[in-house]
């Protein structure tokens, strides 16, 4: 992705309180990966009720040439420990019906907040949003789900903080999500817009922006005459 991904070590992004850096804790490690399905009951990853190889199926909300190419990496890296990852492409009404429904056994799937705090992220692991809410993965922990009603009404404090530290560490051992990537985010403006900020949360902002006719108009002109200079010539 040419390097507009910064990798994501927990289900909180950086920079809001409860995010991890340092060394992911699902670290590339095929031989921990061929231990790990062995003690799961598929040796070499073999399914032994069948004598097949063990195949995962993972829905997509997109055809894309980038998903493919993940996919094709995720497949490859799968095949490593002899198993099989079969890649479902759909539409995202198609999609996003599968999730509401329950019908996938792995997905990959983002999230844009709403708002900067780290519970607008731990709400997709609340079992009482199970799909058809936002917790497509219809996780469930106790412990998970008595810290969630806990912080979603206190203030933000230390307290609140030893939490949500708690809770991505139960999300991490669980491991719900395999998490992958946060996006770096772009933004291109005229000079003529005036009252512009870049934010993570833009949401109601355009109307304190304002154009400046003036420069706005010179910018065409300029723009416009480049044109028919070069093609004049």
């Amino acid at each position: 992705m040419n390097n507009r991904l910064y990798p994501i070590n927990g289900p909180i992004p950086s920079p809001l309180k409860g995010s991890i850096s340092g060394t992911s804790p699902y670290d590339f490690d095929l031989e921990k990966a061929r231990r790990l399905l062995n003690e799961a009951g598929y040796p070499d990853g073999i399914d032994p009720s069948t004598g097949r190889r063990l195949e995962i199926t993972i829905e997509l909300g997109s055809a894309s040439g980038n998903i493919r190419q993940m996919m094709e990496l995720m497949a490859d890296m799968f095949r490593k420990i002899g198993v099989v990852l079969k890649p479902s492409f759909n539409t995202w009404p198609a999609f996003i019906e599968k999730m509401n429904r329950r019908q996938a056994q792995m997905f990959q799937l983002g999230w844009v907040a709403d708002y900067p705090d780290a519970e607008n992220f731990l709400q997709l692991f609340y079992s009482k949003n199970e799909s058809p809410g936002p917790n497509h993965a219809n996780y469930r922990n106790d412990r998970f789900d008595e810290l969630y009603e806990k912080i979603r009404t206190m203030h933000d404090s230390y307290e609140r903080t030893s939490y949500v530290q708690e809770m991505v560490d139960i999300v991490i051992e669980d491991a719900p999500w395999i998490f992958l990537y946060q996006p770096m985010q772009f933004g291109l403006v005229h000079d003529w817009v005036q009252n512009y900020a870049p934010h993570a949360f833009p949401y109601g902002m355009g109307k304190y922006r304002r154009i400046d006719a003036s420069n706005r108009s010179e910018w065409l002109n300029v723009h416009e005459s480049t044109t028919l200079d070069l093609g004049g010539n």
